[in-house]
C-alpha cells in the first residue's frame, strides 16, 4: 500500500514538473524580456514650437505628463538587427508625404538617448518595410536574429512602444496567414497578441526571441492584428526603394479615372534625399493623372459636356462661392450653399459663412472690409482676413475634450496670386500649423465689399495635392457680386491685376442724383431714381455661352434704398430652344412678341407695382432680338413694393429705362 502511494506521489510530482516546464517553455522569461527590450527603440521626431496664438493661456495641464514634458513626438517602433541598423514599418515614416517634422527623425532608447536616422537602406511602402542606419554607437544594445521558420499555432509576442508610453511585450499566437490585399504576392501573418497605436514597426517575436514578423496594422473589427513575414523582408532587395500605391482616383462630373503610383530609386540614400525624390514623383503623379483624365473625358466634363448648353442659357447665381457640377439626372447646375449664416463684427464688418460639400474647403465665407481700411490694403492682408475668420468662428482645437480657441497663426508661410482661365485673380495663402503637422489654405477673390474665400484645412502631406486640385477646379467656381455703389467705385479703381477681367473696363461715377456706369455691355446715365453711394448694386457674373472660357455680366440690379424693396434691373436672356421648359417657352414667346407683361405696361397688384420691357424689340439696349437660333433678349424691369404713388413710380421707372444706353 505504501509502495502504491509512493508511486502515485512520484507520478504526480513528475506530471507537475512537466507542466511547469511546459509553462516555462510557452512564454518568455523575465530575463529574456529585459534583454530583448534593449534592442527595441521608439521612432521619434522633435516637436516644433507651436505657432498658434490662443484666446486664453494654453491648458498644458490637460495633456498627460509624459507627453507635455517630452520634447519629441513618438511615432512608432524600430528594432536593431546589427550595429547601427534598424528595421521598422514604412508607414511610420510615410516618406512620400511632406511633413513639417521630417527633418528630425531619430530613434530613442528607454533612457532617452537619441540616434539620428542617416541613410535608408531598404524601403517599400507596398510591403510596409524600412531598414535604415543611424548616427552613433549601438554596440551595447541587443541585436535581433531573424527567424527562419514559423507556423500557425506558434506562441508569439508583439513588442513595441504602445501608445507612446514605453516598450511592452504582449503574448498571443500566430493564428493564420492571409494574402496581402493588393496583388496577393505574399501572405501576411495574423496574430492574436494585442496591438496599440505606436506598436507599428515593432518585432513579432517567437519564444527564442527571433523576429518572425514586422508589426504593420491592427484589425478594426476584431483582435487579430497583422505583421509582414520577416522572410518577405529578408528577400526584398536593398538595391532600390519601392513605392507603389493603388486606389487613387480622379473624379469629376460622375466620371472616374482610377490609377496607381509607382516609383523606384537606387539605395542607399540619406532620408531627406529619398523624401525629396519620392514626394516630387508622388505629387507629379496627380498632375499627370489629371491630364490623363481630361484627355479621356474632355467631352464629359464642364464646359464641354453636351448638356452644358442648357445650363449656359439659364444660369443661376450666388454672391457666395458656389460650384458648377452635374447631378444624377445629367443636368448641370450651380450648387449653392444650403444655408448662409452671418456674424456681426465691430467696425461695421459682417462675416457671412456657409458650407458647400461640392467645394473642396471646410467653409466658404464672405468678409466685409473694416470701414476705415482701403480695399486694396484689405485684399492683400491675408493675416487679418484669416485672423478675423478664426476669431469670428471661434476656431478651436480640442485638448482632452476641452475647446482651446485659436485666434491667429501669424503671417502666412506661403502666398501667391493665381489668375484663372476667366481672368479672375485669386489670392492664395498657406499657414503651417506646427502643433498638428497640418496646413490651412485660403483661396480668396476680391469683391467690392471685401473678399469671398474658401477656407481649406489639410494635412501637410496632402497640401500640394489640394493646391493642384484647387487649380484644376477654379473654372467651375462661380461668384456674383453685391455691394454699395460707393464700394463699387473703389473696386473698379483697383489696380488691374486685382480686378476680374470682366470688370477691368468697368466705370462708375456718382454725381448728386445721377449715376453713370459701364459694366461689360451694359451702360447708362441714370438720374432721378434716388440712387446714392449707399444704394446697392448686385451684378451677376455668368459663363459666356458663346465663349465658354470667358465670363460676362448677365444682370445688373439696383436697389436705391435698402430699407425699401424697390429694384431696377436689366437682364440678359437666351432662346433656349429644345432645352426650354413649357414655362420658359411661354415666357420667351410673350417676351419676344411684346405681349403682356413685357410691353412696359404698369401692373399694380396692391403692394407690388411692376413694369417690364423687352429692350431689343423696342430698339433699346445693347442688342436687338434677331431670328437666329442663338437670339438674345434684354429685359429691363422696375419693381416697387413700398407705398409710392403710381405717378412717382412711372416717372422713376421711365427715367431708368431712358437712361440705359
Amino acid at each position: 500500500m505504501n509502495n502504491v502511494f509512493q508511486t502515485i506521489c512520484i507520478l504526480a510530482i513528475t506530471i507537475s514538473f512537466s507542466f511547469s516546464a511546459m509553462a516555462q517553455k510557452e512564454e518568455l522569461s523575465s530575463a529574456q524580456i529585459k534583454k530583448y527590450k534593449s534592442g527595441i527603440f521608439e521612432v521619434v521626431t522633435a516637436k516644433l514650437t507651436d505657432n498658434a496664438i490662443y484666446k486664453e493661456e494654453f491648458p498644458h495641464d490637460l495633456i498627460p505628463f509624459h507627453i507635455r514634458n517630452d520634447k519629441h513626438y513618438s511615432l512608432g517602433t524600430a528594432f536593431l538587427i546589427k550595429d547601427n541598423t534598424f528595421v521598422s514599418a514604412a508607414h511610420v515614416f510615410n516618406i512620400e508625404y511632406a511633413s513639417l517634422l521630417a527633418d528630425n527623425y531619430a530613434v530613442r532608447d528607454s533612457k532617452g538617448n537619441l540616434f539620428k536616422i542617416k541613410n535608408i537602406e531598404k524601403y517599400s511602402n507596398y510591403r510596409d518595410l524600412i531598414q535604415f542606419s543611424v548616427e552613433g554607437d549601438t554596440q551595447k544594445y541587443h541585436k535581433f536574429l531573424l527567424g527562419e521558420g514559423y507556423e500557425e499555432g506558434d506562441v508569439v509576442y508583439a513588442a513595441g512602444n504602445a501608445l507612446g508610453e514605453g516598450v511592452i511585450f504582449r503574448k498571443g499566437s500566430l493564428t493564420s496567414f492571409t494574402f496581402e490585399p493588393i496583388n496577393g504576392q505574399w501572405k501576411d501573418i495574423r496574430y492574436s497578441a494585442a496591438a496599440s497605436p505606436g506598436n507599428s514597426g515593432g518585432p513579432l517575436l517567437n519564444l527564442a526571441g527571433e523576429v518572425v514578423g514586422i508589426v504593420t496594422k491592427k484589425s478594426s473589427s476584431e483582435n487579430l492584428n497583422y505583421a509582414l513575414p520577416i522572410s518577405e523582408f529578408s528577400k526584398f532587395s536593398s538595391k532600390e526603394a519601392e513605392f507603389y500605391t493603388t486606389k487613387m482616383a480622379e473624379v469629376e462630373a460622375t466620371r472616374q479615372l482610377r490609377y496607381s503610383w509607382k516609383f523606384n530609386t537606387a539605395l542607399p540614400k540619406p532620408i531627406l534625399q529619398l523624401r525629396s525624390l519620392a514626394q516630387k514623383s508622388f505629387y507629379q503623379r496627380f498632375i499627370t493623372a489629371r491630364h490623363d483624365f481630361e484627355s479621356k473625358y474632355q467631352q464629359d466634363i464642364f464646359p464641354n459636356h453636351s448638356n452644358v448648353d442648357k445650363y449656359l442659357k439659364n444660369q443661376s447665381n450666388s454672391n457666395m462661392l458656389s460650384i458648377i457640377d452635374i447631378n444624377g439626372n445629367g443636368e448641370w447646375l450651380l450648387f449653392k450653399p444650403a444655408e448662409t449664416r452671418q456674424v456681426k463684427i465691430g467696425n461695421n464688418q459682417t462675416l457671412y459663412f456657409s458650407r458647400n460639400k461640392k467645394i473642396m474647403g471646410n467653409y466658404q465665407f464672405a468678409l466685409d472690409k473694416p470701414k476705415d481700411t482701403a480695399l486694396a490694403d484689405f485684399i492683400s492682408d491675408n493675416k487679418t482676413i484669416l485672423d478675423t475668420f478664426l476669431t469670428s468662428m471661434q476656431w478651436n482645437r480640442k485638448i482632452a475634450n476641452t475647446q482651446v480657441y485659436v485666434t491667429s497663426y501669424g503671417e502666412p508661410s506661403y502666398q501667391e496670386s493665381r489668375e484663372d482661365k476667366y481672368g479672375r485673380v485669386w489670392q492664395m495663402a498657406v499657414w503651417d500649423d506646427f502643433y498638428s503637422d497640418r496646413a490651412i489654405m485660403l483661396y480668396c477673390l476680391p469683391t467690392p465689399s471685401g473678399v469671398a474665400c474658401d477656407f481649406v484645412t489639410a494635412t501637410t502631406g496632402w497640401l500640394e495635392v489640394q493646391k493642384a486640385g484647387y487649380g484644376d477646379n477654379l473654372h467651375r467656381i462661380m461668384l456674383s457680386y453685391s455691394a454699395k455703389l460707393k464700394e463699387w467705385q473703389e473696386f473698379v479703381r483697383l489696380p488691374k491685376q486685382l480686378i476680374p477681367k470682366q470688370f477691368r473696363n468697368a466705370k462708375l461715377d456718382i454725381k448728386e442724383d445721377t449715376i453713370s456706369f459701364t459694366f461689360d455691355e451694359f451702360s447708362g446715365d441714370i438720374s432721378n431714381i434716388k440712387l446714392s453711394g449707399d444704394s446697392e448694386l448686385y451684378v451677376t457674373v455668368e459663363v459666356n455661352p458663346k465663349a465658354v472660357n470667358e465670363l460676362m455680366v448677365g444682370n445688373l440690379n439696383f436697389t436705391p434704398n435698402t430699407n425699401e424693396d424697390g429694384t431696377y434691373y436689366i437682364s440678359k436672356y437666351y432662346n433656349q430652344g429644345e432645352h426650354a421648359s413649357d414655362n420658359y417657352k411661354d415666357f420667351w414667346t410673350k417676351f419676344t412678341t411684346l405681349k403682356s407683361p413685357y410691353n412696359f405696361e404698369v401692373i399694380n397688384e396692391g403692394k407690388l407695382i411692376t413694369k417690364y420691357m423687352n429692350l431689343g424689340a423696342n430698339k433699346k439696349g445693347p442688342r436687338e432680338v434677331n431670328n437666329d437660333s442663338e437670339n438674345i433678349g434684354y429685359l429691363a424691369g422696375c419693381k416697387l413694393q413700398s407705398e409710392v404713388k403710381l405717378e412717382e413710380f412711372n416717372t422713376m421707372c421711365d427715367a431708368f429705362i431712358n437712361g440705359l444706353k
